[in-house]
């Protein structure tokens, strides 16, 4: 993995069961199953892909402007590997 990176296998062994994914755009948000997330990507998926995945139907996407695209993130990556 590289330099700020986390696979799903990293995230697992801090105990993480869900996921809250937010938008620092609009009002976007959900939670996701690790459980889940594991048995559809394996564990050496790396999240930050998956996460680019998840805006495939938002509609600020492909915006011109980049400070108006959809901006995903996972404010439980914070708790899980910057508070340790």
């Amino acid at each position: 993995m590289g330099k700020g990176t986390y696979s799903l296998g990293d995230i697992a062994k801090r105990g993480a069961q869900m996921l809250e994914i937010r938008c620092g755009r609009c009002e976007r948000h959900g939670r996701l199953s690790v459980r889940r997330l594991l048995a559809e990507h394996g564990p050496n998926a790396d999240f930050g892909a998956i996460m680019r995945g998840l805006t495939g139907d938002c509609p600020h996407r492909n915006e011109q402007q980049i400070r108006n695209r959809c901006d995903p993130y996972c404010p439980d990556l914070v708790r899980l590997f910057l508070n340790n």
